[in-house]
């Protein structure tokens, strides 16, 4: 043993010697004895020490040339080129090739203060680090809480700077992204790394989504997460979707998109429907939207041909293709006329206290508008149909209008077929005039 070494132990007097570290003594809750050793850089032992004892009987020490620190028992360790250590403020710096590990996390950085008393730990430059629960993350600066009885139960740690975040399962941290969650803030806490708080531009990055918003919370254990303050999803599958609302709640199951519930404003758009609502909860399987409940004020299921309004909308999408939809409360429906056949700027419609459409089923894959196949109508019902003209040339229409307690309304290829209108029946039908054709004067001289 050097001389450096020596005097490197004897100055760590009475401290002890630690031994090797284990989690369970990482739950050792007297205060930190700190071990300091030399460490040799490159094979070689260049430890150089300075101490100084002063009036109050405490120390300050001065190692370069290679530093490992511990305490005593508690399963950590620290490594670095230099360090100094003021006891009495329980200050340990530590500078250049910084390294820390202990039961629960592993950083590295350029820089590194770690106090003793609060169990804190302060690393700044090119921080880098991972949890033994899989969470990765990269930073300009972190500061780390550790857990310890009677000081606190789990532990924390602070990232400002924008740090990236990676979190995944610790059984699946060294396979790819597809497994993970990223996450991107200007401020990242977290609490035992499990309960997630992100401030300032933050974008969450997955396989099925990608969401940004000025804030987030998420629950890693019950992979639940809030954003707040402008949020937005986007779906990220084969058929993606937009969601926006001043709130947006998501679930998750095995990394996968359940459901997603946005509050306030809410609207979604997908390639062939637009859903407006005070709140709207979308149903997930698959990447795919399979059932969405609009509600609030008022509630808007639009496609590119057919637009339902009412106090609460229940869609049914099957692998996100319109299917049914069940209007409740002041209900209506409007169709866009076929302008191949009708003159019309007025759209079709049908209105009653409840409302029931069924659309045509579409083959796998088929990215066609679903035509309405049927439309039933309930409670103080009415419609109001635009017919082509019975001549079969494209003209102003016949007007079909009826009112009853219930109207079926029957599609043949997106056209009226049969119109049925129960108890309380009535309605009118009408054909415009037809203007009668004239001969041509006879007093008209013709070149």
């Amino acid at each position: 043993m050097t001389s450096a070494l020596r005097r490197l132990r004897h100055l760590a007097a009475p401290l002890l010697v630690a031994t090797a570290a284990t989690a369970l003594a990482a739950q050792d809750p007297k205060p930190c004895k700190l071990v300091l050793e030399g460490t040799p850089l490159g094979g070689v032992d260049s430890t150089r020490i300075q101490y100084y004892n002063l009036a109050n009987g405490s120390r300050i020490t001065y190692v370069g040339g290679g530093v490992d620190a511990r305490c005593e028992g508690q399963g950590n360790r620290l490594l670095a080129d230099s360090a100094e250590h003021y006891e009495s403020r329980g200050e340990l710096i530590l500078i250049n090739r910084v390294r820390y590990s202990d039961p629960r996390v592993s950083m590295q950085s350029s820089r590194m203060v770690y106090y003793t008393i609060e169990e804190r730990i302060h690393a700044t430059g090119n921080v880098r680090g991972r949890m033994t629960s899989g969470t990765r993350f990269t930073g300009p600066e972190m500061e780390y809480w550790r857990a310890k009885p009677g000081l606190r139960d789990v532990p924390r740690w602070r990232a400002p700077g924008r740090p990236f975040v990676r979190m995944a399962p610790d059984s699946v941290r060294n396979r790819t992204v597809n497994d993970s969650t990223d996450l991107t803030a200007d401020l990242v806490l977290s609490d035992n790394d499990s309960l997630i708080t992100a401030r300032g531009q933050v974008v969450i990055e997955r396989t099925d989504l990608r969401a940004t918003a000025d804030s987030a919370t998420m629950d890693r254990p019950k992979e639940q997460a809030r954003l707040m303050r402008g949020p937005r999803i986007v779906g990220q599958g084969q058929r993606s979707f937009t969601l926006v609302g001043r709130v947006v709640d998501i679930w998750s199951r095995a990394q996968k998109l359940e459901r997603v519930l946005a509050a306030d404003s809410a609207h979604a758009t997908s390639d062939s429907l637009d859903l407006r609502g005070d709140s709207i909860d979308l149903r997930m399987a698959e990447q795919r939207i399979q059932r969405a409940y609009i509600w609030g004020s008022r509630a808007y299921a639009n496609g590119p041909k057919q637009w339902m309004e009412a106090d609460s909308l229940d869609v049914h999408l099957p692998n996100q293709q319109i299917r049914e939809v069940r209007a409740f409360g002041r209900a209506i429906t409007r169709s866009a006329v076929d302008s191949t056949k009708v003159v019309s700027d007025e759209p079709d419609w049908i209105a009653g206290e409840s409302i029931v459409a069924l659309f045509d089923s579409l083959a796998p894959g088929d990215s066609a508008t679903a035509r309405m196949r049927q439309v039933t109508a309930t409670g103080d019902a009415r419609s109001y149909y635009q017919l082509a003209p019975s001549s079969g040339e494209r003209g102003v229409p016949n007007i079909n209008y009826n009112r009853g307690r219930e109207i079926v309304v029957s599609f043949i290829k997106g056209e009226v077929d049969v119109v049925q209108v129960r108890d309380q029946a009535s309605g009118l039908y009408l054909e415009p005039p037809v203007a009668p054709k004239t001969k041509p004067d006879s007093t008209v001289r013709r070149p």
